[in-house]
């Protein structure tokens, strides 16, 4: 397990949705400053009192966030394989 510390700013609104389990979750994008100036994107995915909370920020607002890190692998729009960060 990766620990991670990220700080950044919020790319949209979070969103708030309901598992099929009923339970509610709450998932947002991060901003980072990586490499050479380029962005560097987390997805972020919070629960219970975390997910409340992170459920009132807005975009733009500056977050810092400490988590399990994981690294995914996905498909983007051009069919091509590409790796992604989640807390």
């Amino acid at each position: 397990m990766i620990r991670a510390l990220i700080t950044g700013t919020l790319y949209a609104d979070p969103q708030t949705r309901t598992s099929a389990k009923g339970s509610a979750f709450t998932t947002a994008k991060v901003r980072a400053d990586g490499k050479d100036g380029n962005s560097l994107w987390i997805s972020l995915v919070a629960f219970g009192e975390l997910a409340d909370r992170l459920a009132l920020m807005r975009a733009n607002n500056a977050i810092a966030v400490s988590g399990k890190l994981e690294v995914g692998a996905y498909t983007d729009k051009k069919g091509e394989a590409a790796a992604g960060l989640s807390i």
